[in-house]
């Protein structure tokens, strides 16, 4: 004769929030764009080289919001860790200026210096 055996399994508390992931605490849409006004507004140049950007996209060099302290590494994203830096894409249509080289300085490996 076969017994069934109770579950050992402890329910979960399914009404407990995860964690937002660095995305989900991201700012987007119209918040985003008010930020973008912000921080041009206190100044309108590029935080790493100085160079004056445009808002609207009318010029040749644009900018990004740029996380000082990358969310994923736990900074907040508050006005207070953005920064304007330079943007434009080049005649390939590949991403150039300050915030993609900062971006791809995030983006290698910690360690020792390669040659």
């Amino acid at each position: 004769m076969l017994r069934t055996l109770k579950p050992r399994l402890v329910t979960v508390n399914r009404n407990r929030q995860l964690a937002p992931t660095p995305s989900e605490r991201r700012t987007a849409g119209r918040q985003l764009q008010a930020r973008r006004l912000r921080l041009w507004s206190m100044s309108p140049h590029c935080a790493c080289c100085g160079q004056l950007v445009s808002l609207d996209g009318r010029s040749a060099v644009g900018f990004e919001v740029d996380h000082v302290v990358r969310l994923d590494q736990g900074g907040p994203d508050t006005d207070d860790n953005c920064q304007v830096l330079c943007a434009w894409r080049d005649e390939q249509g590949r991403k150039q200026g300050c915030h993609a080289a900062k971006t791809a300085g995030e983006r290698r490996p910690a360690g020792p210096a390669r040659r």
